[in-house]
């Protein structure tokens, strides 16, 4: 896409640009702004504590096991500052849901103390798909498809076997939709509210981790970007929104990592005039 309107697709190897596919971590940024249009409808806050919004799942499920998880904010959770560690206790292809998932986290001992340095958390992710379902009293997958892709004209789903760990890496998007989607981070977009918008600035200003993102701050404006793979069958997502107007989303079969990875993105950066 070029400032927001599509300029080229490509499918190749029976795959289409509008082919809904996993997009893999890439679902982590519907999950965040799923969560930002709460706090811009004023049902939660970026300070709000786990102890505050998961009572009743408390109730029913048990106590974390450490207690500093009650402690754990809505920002710290959004930024991988949580001090939660990576994955569940329980594995996600025997879990029978998303709870089920869930109290594989409440059975852990934090990995470091909430507040600390940035630590990549896929259960963090987990924790907001939780916030998301007890807040609204609606299942997470229905909320976040009715506040975030319908407004947007966009499709998607949870692929059945990711139903467990949906807000991490459960999304079925088309290359072209999660393009179009992620012009909600852009400059003049109205999907975010004033609150989470002041909020993703400051991010903007600090580069880092924001709203399932990671941001840095270009020679003209900030450069959003993620990627993304899981593993049976195995499936990658990149996609980088750039200072220059460009956006560029690839959906594929196959996961790269390491070097592979360093130059799809110095590929994709200098294709589209940033290399």
């Amino acid at each position: 896409m070029k400032n927001g309107r599509p300029a080229r697709s490509f499918g190749y190897g029976g795959w289409t640009a509008d082919q809904p596919e996993v997009v893999a971590s890439l679902s982590k940024a519907v999950t965040a702004v799923c969560i930002a249009r709460l706090i811009d409808a004023g049902r939660l806050s970026f300070t709000s504590p786990l102890g505050q919004l998961l009572t009743k799942d408390f109730e029913t499920l048990g106590e974390p096991v450490d207690p500093r998880f009650k402690t754990i904010t809505i920002e710290q959770l959004l930024t991988h500052r949580s001090g939660l560690g990576r994955d569940s206790g329980r594995d996600p292809n025997t879990a029978t849901g998303m709870t089920d998932l869930f109290v594989g986290v409440l059975e852990q001992k934090l990995a470091a103390a909430p507040g600390g340095a940035m630590s990549y958390s896929n259960i963090g992710y987990l924790t907001l798909g939780m916030v998301v379902e007890a807040v609204t009293g609606t299942k997470y997958e229905d909320h976040c498809r009715r506040t975030v892709l319908e407004p947007l004209g966009i499709a998607g789903t949870i692929e059945p076997t990711n139903k467990p760990g949906a807000p991490v890496g459960g999304w079925m998007i088309s290359a072209n939709d999660y393009a179009r989607f992620v012009q909600v981070f852009a400059p003049g977009a109205t999907l975010l509210g004033p609150t989470s918008r002041a909020w993703l600035a400051g991010r903007i200003a600090a580069s880092g981790y924001g709203l399932g993102i990671n941001i840095r701050r270009g020679a003209t404006g900030p450069i959003f970007w993620h990627e993304g793979k899981m593993g049976t069958p195995p499936v990658g997502s990149y996609f980088i929104e750039f200072d220059n107007g460009w956006t560029v989303m690839l959906l594929y079969q196959g996961v790269v990592g390491g070097d592979a990875s360093q130059d799809l993105a110095r590929r994709v950066a200098a294709a589209a005039g940033r290399g």
